[in-house]
């Protein structure tokens, strides 16, 4: 073989051993390695921020739905007060009404008037308060409701923050 194709196997040789993959550096490595951990580190920090969140969430559920309780008592209560006042008012009427028929002055019809007035306004007040009772009832009814979703939704953040910071931790132990 001449010197001139000695050079080109040569050369090309050369140009091929180039080719292959060298093994990291040591420095590489190391870069290598901090990446992977500043991405575990990242992925407990959302972890832990989902974990925070969802117990947040959950406290406020917790509140809305106490609150919802809290009205739901409230509601029942001027309902059964309400119920009360008609059912006295509409007794009372009854009464007033049986004496109305033996009146036979001016004066006694208007004490009968008066009387009426005064159980009429107490049958409204019985009747406003059932009313506002079941606003509260259908109130605390909603925030029951939004406080349970608020709990349920918290619940699944809280699950999935623990699960991605475990998931970091091993990722950081296996290396």
């Amino acid at each position: 073989m001449n010197l001139s194709t000695r050079t080109i196997l040569l050369i090309g040789f050369v140009s091929l051993a180039g080719c292959t993959t060298k093994p990291p550096t040591f420095g590489e490595r190391i870069l290598s390695e901090g990446e992977s951990r500043v991405e575990i580190a990242e992925q407990w920090d959302e972890g832990n921020e989902m974990y925070i969140e969802g117990n947040k969430e959950v406290a406020s559920g917790t509140k809305l739905l106490e609150k919802g309780q809290s009205y739901l008592a409230k509601g029942e209560k001027l309902i059964t007060s309400g119920n009360l006042k008609v059912q006295t008012n509409k007794q009372a009427y009854q009464t007033v009404i049986k004496t109305t028929l033996g009146v036979t002055t001016a004066t006694l019809a208007t004490e009968q008037v008066a009387k009426l007035n005064k159980i009429a306004k107490a049958w409204e007040d019985g009747e406003e308060d059932i009313a506002d009772g079941n606003k509260l009832i259908k109130r605390g009814n909603d925030n029951i409701t939004e406080g349970q979703e608020d709990i349920t939704e918290g619940q699944k953040l809280v699950t999935q923050g623990q699960s991605m910071m475990t998931s970091a931790e091993r990722l950081y132990n296996n290396n």
